[in-house]
This record gives C-alpha cells, structure tokens and sequence, in this order.
C-alpha cells in the first residue's frame, strides 16, 4: 500500500470512529445524527480513495472513484445542515424547501458523475499516487455548489458567534477554524492543481481531519453535544429528604458534606442529576460515592469537562439543554461563592434568579450549597429570599 492511501485510511478509519461514536452517545438529537451522517460520507471518500490508489486494475478503480462520489457530493449538504442545527436555525429546517436544496443539487451532480463525464472523466488514469480521474466540461458546478455552501455556513458560524452564549462562541470558533482550513487546502490539491494539469496528490481526504476534529473537540472541551442525564445507581436506603419538584433550595454550610449528603438522596430515588461544583470531578466521585451523575468542574483551569465560574452564559446553556432531556432534573451548584468572586454579587444573583425561572417554567429543582460566613449579611439575605432552606 502506497503512502497516499495510508494517509486516506488513517482518515476514513477517524471519521467512522468519530461519527460511530456521536451516534453511541445520543441517536434521537438532531445534532448527533447530522455530525455522524457528515462523518460517514467522509468516511466513505476517504476509503473509496484507499481503493483505487493501491488496485492495478483501471476497472475496479473506476468503481471505486464512483463509489467515493456518494462520499464527497453528500459531505456538502451534511455539512449545511449540521451547521444549520448546530446554530439553531429551526425556523428554516421545518421547511421542505430547505432539504431541496440541500440535498437537490448534490443528487443532480452525482448522478452527472456517475453517468456522463461532465463532472469527472469515467475513465480513471494512473498517476504516482494512484489511479485518479480528470476533471470534466462541468465540474465548475460542483466547485461553485462547494464554494458558496462554504461561505454560507461561515456566515452561520460568524453570526452565531456574535449572538451565542460564551460557551457557543467557542464551540463555533473551534468549527470556523478546521473548516475554513479544509476548504482552503482541498480547494487547492483537489480543484486548483487538477484544473491546471498539476500532477499533485489530492489530499482532500487527509485534510477533511480538520474539520472532523475541529467539531470533535469542541465535543470534549466544550460539550457541543452538551451533558446528557444519566440516572444515578438506586440504593435500598429510604428516601430522606422530600423536596419539592420546581422548587430552589438553600444549604447552609462551612463544609459541604450536607450539601451532597441531600443531592445524593434525591439521585438516587429517582432524580436526574446534574453538578456543577468546584471540587474536581473525581474527588465527588470517590468521596460521596456519586458515579453516573454528569458532573462539571467550575475552574480557571482550561482541562476537560470544566466551565470557567465566569462564563455564566455558559452554565446558563448547559443547565437548560439538560432540563430538556429529563422530566424529573436536578442540579446542585456548591460553587455560588466562587461565582460571586468572578463575577460580582449583581451577576451571580441575575444567574441565581435565571435558574429559578428554569425551575418555574421546567420543573428543575435546585440545590445552593454555601457557606454563609463568605456573603455578608445583606447579601445572604438576598440570596435566601429567593430559595428555601432544606429540611429533614
């Protein structure tokens, strides 16, 4: 096997894993659904690619490059309309006029490859790296459908960043940048080169990585496919502490075993758990034995499934895409004096009164865990108007 189609195999075989793995994760969200179908028309490319650059036989090449046509036409219109979720263009996806031209043109272009040599000659012809074909009387279409579908989707990403929350901002900054990357690069060892007879290896293949991980990372670092509810292990115990569904409650405390004491009642006897806390992630889990729950690490500290106590439009995002996802939700939040600290009492008390309308509207059940001798007086004051304490 030549070292081009090495490079094509390390691709396909990451867009498969990538996309199989946002399917494992959620199936049914839109989102999901739209990475992994973009994933796998990559994959298809990339493999087909593996093909007909290591096969001796011009014919089964032939195949093979047309086989790869459902890969790269598809990869266009997935790529819309993952973003066309992704920024919440729900207005536009209800239409079926936005699925014509979606997926339209692509059909009318691949139908002229696999049949006709306007788009790309049948015959393949061998080059150093493999056997490839040329480029025909029309493949101009496809270049322009390409083009403008990118500067489309870049104008989604930009306007997004302007109008999302911190934490949508840097998801699509992430997605600005590996596919812009992609475009430019493949645009030129894929369209450019070939048009002016440079005898180039295409490395569209390898350069489509760019964007795959670009999104992909956004799914580790900055939860793009968001926190999903996990129903924590039930125990025989009897339920403890009976609170309202909907309503927000205030713990008291120097130390915060209470606080976690009450949450893991409440998980375990039915409720879906999410905590947002300034202990690491593995501390909770070890010490208060809370092994399912979704939990975010409130830090400065740039590493995995953390959120900065300053990005309050952030948490607000996460805590309302969870809400959606369960009928009986909970959060628990020990981090409010951290907050307080980042971003001033005013701030911390408007995320404090936008949490309890989720609680009013979604049946979200809040537990504050703090420790009075931070706030002073007036301040906790305030901040016990607004919530319940607990009771045994």
């Amino acid at each position: 096997m030549n070292v081009w189609a090495i490079v094509s195999l390390f691709a396909g075989l990451s867009h498969l894993s990538l996309g199989a793995y946002v399917l494992y994760k959620n199936h049914k969200r839109p989102i999901h659904l739209t990475f992994s179908l973009l994933a796998f028309s990559l994959t298809i490319w990339c493999l087909s690619e593996v093909v007909h650059r290591t096969v001796v036989s011009p014919e089964i090449a032939g195949f093979w490059i047309r086989l790869g046509g459902f890969g790269w036409c598809f990869m266009v219109s997935f790529c819309i309309h993952f973003v066309l979720v992704f920024t919440k263009r729900a207005k536009i996806l209800k239409s079926v006029y936005t699925y014509l031209i979606l997926y339209m043109p692509v059909a009318i272009i691949l139908y002229l490859f696999l049949t006709t040599n306007l788009i790309y000659y049948q015959e393949p012809v061998k080059r150093y790296f493999g056997y490839t074909v040329l480029p025909g009387k029309l493949v101009w279409t496809y270049s322009l459908y390409y083009t403008l579908a990118y500067f489309f989707m870049m104008y989604l990403l930009v306007d997004f960043m302007r109008k999302g929350t911190a934490l949508e901002k840097r998801q699509a900054k992430l997605m600005f940048l590996g596919f812009t990357l992609f475009f430019l690069l493949t645009t030129l060892t894929n369209v450019i080169y070939p048009n002016t007879q440079t005898s180039v290896p295409e490395l569209g293949t390898a350069f489509s990585m760019l964007w795959g991980v670009s999104i992909f990372y956004a799914v580790l670092k900055h939860r793009l496919f968001a926190v999903e509810p996990s129903i924590e292990y039930p125990t025989n115990i009897p339920k403890q502490y009976f609170l309202k569904k909907g309503q927000g409650y205030l713990i008291k405390e120097k130390w915060l075993d209470k606080g976690y004491q009450i949450f893991y009642d409440q998980i375990t006897h039915g409720y879906f758990g999410l905590c947002i806390t300034k202990l690491a992630p593995e501390t909770i889990r070890d010490k208060y034995n809370i092994i399912r729950t979704p939990a975010l690490y409130s830090t400065f500290k740039n590493t995995e499934n953390s959120i900065s106590p300053k990005d309050i439009n952030g948490l607000t995002s996460i805590v309302s895409d969870f809400i959606k996802k369960t009928e009986n939700p909970m959060l628990f939040l020990d981090c409010f004096d951290q907050i307080k600290f980042a971003n001033g009492f005013n701030k911390s008390m408007l995320l404090l009164k936008e949490l309890i309308s989720l609680c009013n509207i979604n049946g979200l059940t809040i537990l504050i865990s703090l420790n009075p001798i931070i706030f002073e007086g007036q301040q906790l004051e305030i901040i016990e108007n607004e919530l319940e304490e607990v009771k045994d």
